[in-house]
């Protein structure tokens, strides 16, 4: 928890430091199944139902002339997140080696903020979101041991509480002004499985309106605006083989150009945006490469290679969070008795204990994008009974 001190949480409108919630979700979704329509026509029909609750308060991070304990209450509010979601699916093999598989969703989302804290305003309010989801996908099985598909999506995603918390111009209440985003998918993929591997290649290309990106981090917190339009293109690849007995091995690499595709103005805190900069916080390029030795029972282990290209840490561009290499490497024991299980496991991580950024606060407000960890190591065992 970060320490304020008291001039700076005297603003009437100022949350408080100490930040206090609970919250409590449920939710269900029944399902509908008929294989009996047409001759290799699966439907389903659904709906999802789900809500969460949040009692918040904020307090102090002073009281009186100390630093850094729970001081008078700033911020009390309960907070509600519900959607009601109806979907129908379909998947059709329409010929013996090409399939369809499609489906509908209307997503519709309801936000409620009950503001019990007066004294700096009353900063409840009601949202709701929705849209119309629809998705198509279309597979060949040109071999037995090979598939081609093409496939477009329509997405929805909304503010989760985290992201609304708090407002990026420093006012009191939830940031009722960020708006859900929503975004066209195409991607296209193959894949092999033959005796020199499994072997998976996909491109894509996404466009999206109004994305939820980060405006500022300042005193501990994250806010959060709309940025008018966004893009995302790349491609990915994956390899796996057995390469003897239980020596696994795979590789993958990712290419992701992220980058705002609209000018973003100035908003509280955060920075103006100019068309064409990168995402900050993703990687253009990342590897992996790993060998496992991972038989039903006995001896285990494995090692590492992973390679994560520079980060941008800001909307402007101006500072990134350098490449770097991490090699890890694991050793554990697996025993099986009858119907006990019992596994145990020592890993290391970044085993050269090379500096790195392992994480990024971005658009932090004092520069300080850059926490970075050293070797790290970690040990677990775990015992189960099958019934």
């Amino acid at each position: 928890m970060p320490v304020y001190s008291g001039q700076s949480e005297a603003a009437p409108k100022h949350a408080g430091g100490v930040i206090d919630f609970t919250r409590y979700y449920y939710g269900a979704d029944v399902r509908w199944l008929n294989k009996n329509t047409l001759p290799n026509l699966t439907l389903i029909g659904g709906v999802a139902f789900d809500r969460e609750n949040e009692d918040r308060q904020g307090y102090n991070n002073f009281n009186g002339t100390y630093l850094g304990v729970k001081g008078k209450l700033r911020r009390n509010e309960n907070n509600a997140l519900w959607n009601l979601d109806p979907y129908m699916q379909f998947s059709w093999r329409f010929l013996p080696k090409w399939h369809l598989d499609g489906g509908l969703r209307y997503s519709d989302v309801h936000f409620k903020s009950q503001d019990h804290y007066l004294a700096n305003g009353d900063d409840s309010g009601n949202l709701r979101y929705h849209k119309l989801l629809p998705s198509i996908a279309l597979s060949w099985n040109f071999r037995d041991d090979a598939a081609a598909y093409i496939a477009y999506g329509k997405g929805f995603e909304t503010p989760t509480f985290t992201e609304m918390a708090y407002r990026p111009d420093a006012q009191a209440g939830f940031n009722l002004n960020l708006k859900p985003s929503s975004n066209n998918t195409v991607e296209a993929g193959l894949k092999f499985d033959q005796q020199w591997g499994v072997f998976s290649a996909t491109v894509f290309h996404t466009e999206t309106h109004n994305d939820i990106v980060s405006a500022v981090s300042a005193g501990g917190r994250s806010t959060f605006r709309n940025a008018d339009r966004t893009k995302r293109y790349g491609a990915e690849l994956d390899w796996q083989k057995t390469l003897w007995q239980d020596l696994q091995a795979r590789a993958s690499y990712s290419y992701v150009d992220a980058k705002f595709d609209s000018d973003i103005p100035v908003l509280g805190k955060a920075v103006a945006v100019r068309k064409g900069n990168k995402i900050p916080g993703v990687a253009q390029n990342q590897l992996y490469f790993g060998l496992q030795w991972q038989p039903q029972q006995g001896w285990l282990g494995g090692m590492d290679i992973r390679y994560m290209d520079k980060i941008y840490v800001n909307d402007n561009n101006s500072d990134y969070a350098s490449a770097y290499v991490l090699v890890s490497t694991s050793i554990g024991y697996e025993w099986v008795y009858r119907r006990w299980t019992l596994s145990s496991y020592a890993r290391i991580d970044n085993l050269f204990n090379w500096r790195y950024v392992g994480s990024l606060i971005v658009n932090d407000s004092n520069g300080r994008y850059f926490p970075s960890p050293k070797r790290t190591f970690s040990i677990g065992i775990n015992i189960s009974k099958t019934f």
